[in-house]
């Protein structure tokens, strides 16, 4: 592991790129139309979406620690 900061782009890259799958994970659910694919479960679809938020607001959190060094 590299003992060099990371930079701005980098942190906030990657949190880009968790957000991207985990909307990627939700939109898999969905047709063309925003609605349910067929086969798929309200159910399942619902407790994807509890997860992906509940990610995604913790990484918010984390995030938000990450860029004080960038704003001092």
């Amino acid at each position: 592991m590299s003992d060099k900061p990371e930079t701005l782009e980098e942190v906030v890259a990657r949190y880009v790129e968790a957000y991207a799958k985990r909307e990627a994970g939700i939109l898999a659910f969905l047709d063309e139309e925003g609605e349910l694919k067929e086969g798929a479960s309200y159910e399942a679809y619902d407790e994807h979406c509890y997860d992906a938020w509940n990610d995604s607001h913790g990484d918010l959190g984390v995030l938000l620690e990450e860029l004080k060094p960038f704003l001092a």
